[in-house]
């Protein structure tokens, strides 16, 4: 792992996501890219240049900040302070550098603020093409010793994002339960043997296990799953959905991503 992009408002919520993405560049001895981006929510007017300038010198001041604590934690960085869409800007910046993860800060949604607003960093999981870690505001940092992932043993696609998901296991040293969540249908014996059969050669080097859960969502029933068996991260491969599908539909990573109380890592499609 050689580049570790982390995009921050300057929250409290972000300055969690910075303490994984420290840890991630001790272990790898990757540079961490912190970036802020600034925009204006309306379109801009002769009025808006002075705001703009004050924002710009704000998140200047702030970054200043962040780039001490990552001086005093000796690990490699750069900065960046850019004006923009942030969604956009990162997506881009990913695609610059080629980037490995993208490690932020997530405050949850819930009912039609998930539908109708939304939030950057969901929009993040689906738009790039490395692997996402979401923090949650007020997680703090630990270990990362045990990672459930929501499969599909039915589908081989869920299959293609598991050689990212051994990488991160290994970085960490974590086992990975590989679960299968059972919604209105049953699955039979021979498919989760096909399954476990196809799946332990891409999981090699790493300890893994296998779980068939019965239940009826398959977001409440993953999470659900990760907080009995005390699992400090849960992993998905992201979905992506046409702009008006998805304004009425979230897929199970995104509805994950909001209300996860642990770590989130979104996977993408190899």
């Amino acid at each position: 792992m050689q580049t570790v992009i982390f995009p921050t408002d300057f929250s409290k919520g972000a300055e969690y996501a910075m303490e994984y993405a420290i840890f991630i560049a001790r272990k790898t001895g990757a540079e961490i890219v912190v970036m802020n981006a600034y925009d204006l929510p309306y379109a801009e007017t002769i009025m808006t240049h002075s705001l703009l300038d004050v924002m710009k010198s704000n998140a200047e001041e702030a970054m200043e900040k962040v780039a001490n604590r990552l001086t005093e934690e000796k690990v490699a960085f750069r900065t960046l302070v850019q004006m923009g869409n942030p969604i956009r800007l990162v997506k881009e910046l990913v695609e610059e550098l080629n980037a490995d993860m993208v490690v932020l800060g997530t405050k949850g949604a819930s009912g039609l603020e998930e539908v109708l607003i939304g939030s950057n960093a969901a929009s993040i999981l689906h738009n790039v093409d490395c692997p996402v870690l979401s923090i949650p505001k007020g997680r703090n940092f630990s270990e990362i010793d045990t990672i459930v992932y929501g499969s599909d043993f039915r589908s081989k696609k869920s299959d293609k994002a598991l050689a990212e998901l051994r990488n991160i296991a290994q970085l960490f040293g974590a086992e990975i339960i590989v679960t299968h969540v059972v919604v209105n249908y049953e699955i039979d014996e021979a498919t989760v043997t096909e399954a476990k059969a196809r799946i332990s050669p891409l999981l090699e080097g790493v300890k893994h296990s296998f779980e068939v859960i019965n239940g009826d969502s398959v977001e409440k029933n993953i999470l659900e799953f990760a907080a009995t068996r005390g699992a400090d991260m849960v992993a998905l491969m992201s979905r992506n959905y046409s702009f008006f599908e998805g304004l009425f539909r979230r897929s199970v990573s995104t509805k994950v991503a909001y209300h996860s109380q642990i770590p989130y890592l979104a996977l993408q499609e190899k």
